[in-house]
């Protein structure tokens, strides 16, 4: 069973205090008893990565190491002028990142977010809300004018280049591998890491196309490194067994999957997820809010928690990815000691009532 913690190589240039504080995150994961370190490319400078690979390598050789592509995931544009708050009831828009500045003109900056897609892929679309960071934010859309689209604020917060935006019910298909996307496989294939998981994989022809992009780049007699799929649309739900057979696992990243098909589906949709690959030999990890309870408190995680992860072990999941429990909580060690405990319990449990119902 797979424990993958995730750290934020974010701030690992900003000093050496900030290097060292993520190095002991690594530290406490591993000894905790994670097996699999994760980093986010959609953050982090190729440079700080590749210097916490060197740590990991150098100082836990059997940890292996996942990356993950920013995929067609939306975030607000790195174009943005600064970091600002909205609240309920203000006016907000949002636009393409090729379309920020001719906007600007006319728009205060502080009213205006731009997001990392093209014009072309938001001009034609009805989607009625947005939502920002897992749907703590929320925008109801009130029209949307060639590429431009007004908003009223419902749920404020703060708005910063990079932070992660849905579009419930855009179409994603033939978006393709960006560039970035690109040059990030490229610089993976270079380091020889584990894994590559592709985020918000919807359609067998994305992931296809991003499994010849990986093999055409591989050199003469290069380690094959793991191919894994986020799951955060609906597409990518109603494709899980096409878009599964190109990939060697599937992660069922419930963040986005909240804020694109809404919470109350999301434990219908990985219960789908897991019956539908349970007999496909593919890696299964279930991500995000694992064991969020307790990602700042030494406290005992709540009976919800543990009875989704005895669930998940059940229905034939392989591994659980940590992921704020890790990379921003206080107490990494205690969380994924607490899940290792937790899958090794459960795992011996539903190990004897599997050998009672044979002699039955």
């Amino acid at each position: 069973m797979d424990i993958i913690g995730s750290i934020n190589t974010r701030f690992l240039s900003k000093s050496e205090q900030s290097k060292n504080e993520i190095f002991s995150k690594i530290d406490n994961i591993v000894k905790g008893g994670g097996n699999i370190i994760r980093m986010n490319l959609s953050h982090g400078k190729h440079r700080d990565v590749e210097c916490c690979i060197d740590y990991i390598r150098s100082n836990h050789k059997d940890v292996k190491i996942l990356l993950d592509l920013q995929g067609n995931k939306i975030r607000v544009a790195n174009n943005i002028y600064g970091t600002f708050k909205v609240n309920s009831g203000d006016l907000v828009y949002f636009c393409s990142e090729e379309t920020y500045d001719v906007y600007l003109k006319n728009i205060d900056r502080n009213k205006l977010i731009p997001l990392n897609i093209k014009n072309k892929f938001i001009y034609n679309n009805t989607f009625k809300k947005i939502y920002m960071k897992d749907a703590t934010m929320e925008f109801i859309v009130i029209s949307n004018n060639n590429g431009l689209i007004k908003t009223k604020v419902k749920l404020g917060g703060v708005v910063r280049k990079e932070k992660g935006c849905n579009l419930p019910n855009l179409d994603r298909k033939n978006w393709g591998v960006s560039e970035k996307d690109l040059e990030d496989i490229i610089f993976a294939l270079d380091n020889k890491v584990d894994i590559i998981d592709y985020s918000y994989c919807s359609y067998m022809e994305e992931c296809r196309e991003f499994k010849n992009i990986v093999f055409k780049n591989l050199k003469s007699n290069q380690f094959i490194p793991k191919l894994w799929g986020k799951i955060e649309t609906n597409e990518g739900i109603n494709n899980i067994k096409e878009v599964a057979k190109e990939l060697d696992g599937i992660v069922i990243a419930r963040g986005d999957l909240t804020a694109e098909i809404g919470i109350l589906n999301v434990p219908i949709v990985q219960e789908k997820i897991l019956y539908a690959l349970k007999n496909e030999n593919k890696s299964i990890i279930v991500a995000t809010n694992v064991l969020s309870s307790i990602r700042n408190k030494q406290n005992k995680p709540t009976i919800n928690e543990l009875s989704d992860i005895y669930h998940f072990i059940r229905c034939g999941a392989t591994g659980f990815m940590l992921t704020g429990e890790t990379s921003t909580g206080e107490n990494e060690e205690y969380v994924v000691t607490t899940l290792k405990n937790s899958i090794k319990y459960y795992e011996k449990l539903l190990s004897k009532i599997k050998k009672r119902s044979k002699r039955v």
